[in-house]
C-alpha cells in the first residue's frame, strides 16, 4: 500500500498520463538507489583494492543512467500524436532501452578487460568488515529495487521496467560473487578478484544483450500476442451475422497504442448497409473493450449456392490432405466456361516445407482430378501473427 501511494500506481482504465507518472517515479527511485549503491561500493572497492567491487559500483552507476533514460523515454512517449508521428511517440521507450542496453554492453566490455589484467597481475586485497557489511546491505537494497521494478512493470505493462528488474536481480548475483571473492581471500588467502570481476562483467554483458533484444524486438516487429489475438477474434465472432474472421494483424506503437486490421466474413446476400453497420459495431466493441483502433474489411461469402458449397468442401479437404495446418479464406466462385472458377487465399505457416509454387502445383493436381471442369486460383497468405 505504501508503494502504491508513493508511485501512484494506475488503476484499470486510467490513461497513459497516469502510466507515465508512475514510470517516471519508478525511474527517480531507481536513480536514487543506484547512486547510493555506486557511492558505497566505490568507496569499499577503493579501500579494499578490489576490482570486482569497483566493477559492481560502475554497474550501479550505469543502472542509474538506465533509470534516467527510462524517465526520458516515458516523457517522450507521452507526447501526443502530431503530423510527423501520426501514431504517437510510444516507441520512444524502446529507443531509450536501446541506448541503455548499448551503455551496459560497453561497461561490461571495459570491465572484462580490466578483470583480465587483474588475473595476470593480481594485487593484494584489504578486507574491511564495515565494507563487507555495507555490501551485504546494498544487496538487500537491490533486491527491494528489483521487486519494485517488477511490480510496477507488471502493473503498467512496461517491458523496460521489467527488464530493469531483471537487471537488478543480475546485480544481486554479481554482488554475491564479490562477497564470495572477499570471503575467499579472508578465509583461505586466495585472490580470485580478477575472476570475480570477469564473473560480474559476464552478467553485465548478458544483461545488456537481453536489454538489446527486448528493446529491438518490438521495433523490428514481433508476432501478435496470442491471448490478445484470441480476445479480438472472440469479440468479432460474438457479433450476430459474422461467419468468420481472418487476416488479423496487430501493430504496436508503444503501450496503449495498438492498431489492428482484420477481415470479417459476412453473407454475400446481406444488404450493404447492414454489413457496414456490423463492421462499425465490431470496431466500436474492440475499441471499447481492448482499447485497440481497428480497421475492418468485409468479405462476402455465398451461403445459398450448393455448387459453391461443394467446391468449398472439396478445396478444404484437398488442402488438409497436403498439410492439416493449411486453411483457406476469401473463397469466391465465378462462372467459367462449362464449369466454375474458384479463387481463395491459403493461410500457410512459416515453417511449412513447400514453396508457394510447389503448394499451388500440389493443390491443382488434386483439384483437377476431382473436378476437371473447374479451375482454381489460389494465393498463399503467410501468417503475419
Amino acid at each position: 500500500m505504501v508503494l502504491d501511494r508513493l508511485l501512484l500506481l494506475p488503476k484499470e482504465g486510467d490513461g497513459y498520463a497516469a502510466r507515465q507518472r508512475c514510470g517516471e517515479r519508478a525511474g527517480v527511485i531507481g536513480i536514487g538507489v543506484n547512486l547510493i549503491l555506486f557511492a558505497v561500493k566505490l568507496a569499499v572497492g577503493v579501500a579494499c583494492g578490489a576490482v570486482a567491487v569497483v566493477a559492481d559500483a560502475l554497474n550501479n552507476l550505469s543502472d542509474a543512467g538506465t533509470s534516467l533514460a527510462m524517465i526520458f523515454g516515458f516523457r517522450i512517449a507521452g507526447r501526443p500524436a502530431d503530423s510527423e508521428h501520426p501514431f504517437g511517440h510510444g516507441r520512444a521507450e524502446y529507443l531509450a532501452g536501446l541506448f541503455v542496453a548499448a551503455v551496459i554492453v560497453l561497461v561490461g566490455v571495459e570491465l572484462f578487460r580490466t578483470s583480465v589484467e587483474k588475473i595476470f597481475a593480481p594485487e593484494p586485497l584489504t578486507i574491511d568488515r564495515i565494507g563487507v557489511i555495507l555490501l551485504a546491505l546494498s544487496l538487500l537494497l537491490k533486491v527491494g529495487l528489483a521487486g519494485m521494478y517488477f511490480k510496477v512493470g507488471k502493473r503498467i505493462q512496461s517491458a523496460a521496467l521489467e527488464a530493469a528488474g531483471t537487471d537488478s536481480l543480475t546485480d544481486c548475483l554479481a554482488t554475491s560473487g564479490v562477497l564470495v571473492s572477499l570471503g575467499a581471500y579472508a578465509i583461505a588467502g586466495i585472490n580470485i578478484d580478477g575472476w570475480a570481476g570477469m564473473f560480474v562483467s559476464g552478467f553485465i554483458l548478458y544483461s545488456g544483450w537481453e536489454a538489446l533484444r527486448a528493446a529491438a524486438d518490438p521495433l523490428m516487429g514481433t508476432a501478435n500476442d496470442p491471448a490478445l489475438a484470441a480476445d479480438v477474434r472472440r469479440i468479432v465472432m460474438e457479433e450476430r451475422g459474422v461467419l468468420g474472421v481472418h487476416d488479423l494483424i496487430l501493430h504496436g506503437y508503444g503501450a496503449g497504442r495498438t492498431f489492428a486490421t482484420l477481415d470479417i466474413e459476412l453473407p454475400a446476400e446481406m444488404p450493404l448497409i447492414e454489413a457496414h453497420n456490423i463492421a462499425d459495431r465490431v470496431e466500436r466493441r474492440i475499441q471499447g473493450t481492448l482499447s485497440i483502433s481497428v480497421t475492418v474489411h468485409i468479405d462476402p461469402v455465398a451461403t445459398d449456392d450448393p455448387e459453391a458449397d461443394r467446391l468449398f468442401v472439396l478445396a478444404s479437404r484437398l488442402l488438409t490432405s497436403i498439410d492439416t495446418r493449411l486453411s483457406m479464406h476469401d473463397f469466391h466462385v465465378v462462372p467459367y466456361r462449362d464449369g466454375r472458377k474458384i479463387r481463395f487465399e491459403v493461410s500457410c505457416p512459416e515453417d511449412f516445407g513447400m514453396s508457394d509454387r510447389e503448394l499451388r502445383r500440389a493443390f491443382l493436381r488434386r483439384f483437377l482430378r476431382k473436378s476437371p471442369r473447374d479451375r482454381a486460383i489460389l494465393h498463399v497468405d503467410h501468417h503475419f501473427c
